[in-house]
C-alpha cells in the first residue's frame, strides 16, 4: 500500500470517528431547571439550557437557580453566587466560587462540591446538604444523611442536623528547588486548604436559616415537561 492510500484510509477513519469523539466530549451534565436571571458563561440562560463541563453559572440576584444533573442529583444556587462545573471523567464536580449552594446527591449518581479549598461529598450515600462560602470561610450543613469535608490535613464528617463552620488556610507557596522538575498542577492534596478555627454546631443557628429553607426546595420532586423543558415540582 503506497503513502497516498495510507493517508486516504486514515482520513476515512477520522471522518468516521471524529463525530463520535465530539459527541462524547460535548455530552451534557444536566439541565438548568429553574431560573430568573441566571447566566451561563456570561449569557442569560433560559430554563432548559443544557449544562456542560466547564460551564460557569452565575446567579446575580436573590432568586434560586436550580441545576438538574443526569442521574437525579441536584444543585441549587440560593441567592447571588457563582459556581463552575468542573471537567471530570468520573463523578460530576461543581466548584462553588462564592455564595450558597444546596445539594441533593444520590449514591447511584453522586456529585462532589469544591469550596474554600475543600471537597465535599455525601460519603457515598444519599445526602442533602448545604454549602456557603465567603472567601476562605466555609459553612456546611447536613440536612439528610451526612456530609464529608476533605481538606489538606484531614476529612471532617458533618452528621445529620449539624453545621460545620471553619476558616481554611491555603498552602504556603514553596520556593522551587534548583534543578527540580516543575510541580504538577491539577489533582492531589496540594489543591486543598488546611482547617483552621473549626467547630461543629447544631444546625438551627440563625445564620443558616436561609440554607435550611433552600434544602426544602431541593428535596422537592421535580419533572421536566415539554420542549423547551419546563419543570413542575410537587
Amino acid at each position: 500500500m503506497d503513502l497516498k492510500s495510507v493517508i486516504a484510509m486514515l482520513c476515512s477513519v477520522l471522518l468516521v470517528y471524529a463525530p463520535l469523539a465530539e459527541s462524547a466530549s460535548s455530552r451534557g451534565l444536566g439541565m438548568l431547571g429553574s431560573t430568573n436571571n441566571a447566566q451561563i458563561n456570561g449569557t442569560v440562560a433560559p430554563t432548559g439550557t443544557t449544562i456542560y463541563a466547564g460551564d460557569r453559572i452565575v446567579n446575580p440576584d436573590n432568586s434560586n437557580a436550580a441545576l438538574f444533573l443526569t442521574g437525579g442529583s441536584r444543585l441549587i444556587l440560593t441567592g447571588a453566587g457563582s459556581l463552575q462545573m468542573e471537567p471530570t471523567s468520573g463523578q460530576p464536580s461543581a466548584k462553588l466560587e462564592n455564595g450558597s449552594l444546596a445539594v441533593l446527591t444520590h449514591s447511584s449518581a453522586p456529585v462532589a462540591v469544591e469550596a474554600a479549598g475543600t471537597r465535599i461529598t455525601g460519603g457515598n450515600a444519599d445526602a442533602v446538604y448545604a454549602v456557603a462560602v465567603d472567601g476562605n470561610k466555609l459553612q456546611v450543613t447536613a440536612s439528610k444523611g451526612k456530609a464529608e469535608v476533605q481538606g489538606a490535613d484531614r476529612t471532617v464528617e458533618v452528621p445529620e442536623g449539624k453545621t460545620l463552620i471553619a476558616e481554611m488556610m491555603p498552602p504556603e507557596p514553596r520556593e522551587p528547588q534548583v534543578g527540580a522538575p516543575p510541580a504538577a498542577s491539577g489533582g492531589g492534596a496540594t489543591r486543598f486548604f488546611t482547617f483552621k478555627n473549626i467547630m461543629i454546631i447544631v444546625a438551627a443557628a440563625g445564620a443558616i436559616t436561609v440554607l435550611v429553607l433552600a434544602i426544602k426546595e431541593v428535596n422537592k420532586t421535580c419533572r421536566p415537561k415539554g420542549s423547551p423543558a419546563t419543570f413542575t415540582c410537587d
